[in-house]
């Protein structure tokens, strides 16, 4: 709080006016930064593969410690304050979620995936994948693809119409 008081010239006791601790200043840095990011899936007509190619890339950014210090700043901010919460959801894991939701809804139209498939749970999984690696693993990119191939697997054998 202290360097962004100085980078900013006001005093240390402004910023935590506006930001009661390190937490909600990071969300707020971050959504800003992220608000009109692009937030959609591959979309090749398979949306088997659009969804692993996508778990690879989380992959790959999670193989980065500035990204998992960035995703961990994200989580305290949400345990540390009901609003900050709500909007990071919003603004952010709730866009993956939809598009994730999107292309698994492409799935069913595909014909790859059942119609009565609990496409939302399915999201949940995903994404709670991709969170809990980045919060309490270390590994690396290779190590997680791997991890990753077998959430996919497992998942679409659940989901498959085949």
């Amino acid at each position: 709080m202290d360097k962004v008081a100085a980078n900013a010239g006001v005093g240390t006791q402004t910023v935590y006016r506006r930001w009661p601790s390190k937490a909600p200043l990071v969300a707020e840095a971050v959504m800003q930064a992220y608000a009109q990011a692009d937030f959609t899936l591959p979309d090749t007509g398979d949306a088997v593969e659009d969804l692993r190619t996508w778990m690879h890339e989380s992959a790959a950014l999670s193989a980065h410690p500035e990204n998992i210090a960035l995703v961990r700043a994200l989580a305290a901010a949400a345990a540390e304050n009901l609003q900050d919460r709500d909007t990071l959801y919003r603004q952010l894991t709730g866009r993956f979620h939809r598009a994730v939701m999107h292309r698994l809804q492409s799935g069913i139209s595909l014909g790859q995936i059942r119609a009565d498939a609990d496409i939302e749970a399915a999201a949940d999984a995903l994404i709670g994948a991709t969170l809990y690696r980045m919060l309490s693993v270390t590994t690396t990119a290779g190590e997680t693809i791997g991890r990753y191939d077998g959430l996919i697997d497992t998942l679409m054998r659940g989901l498959s119409t085949r």
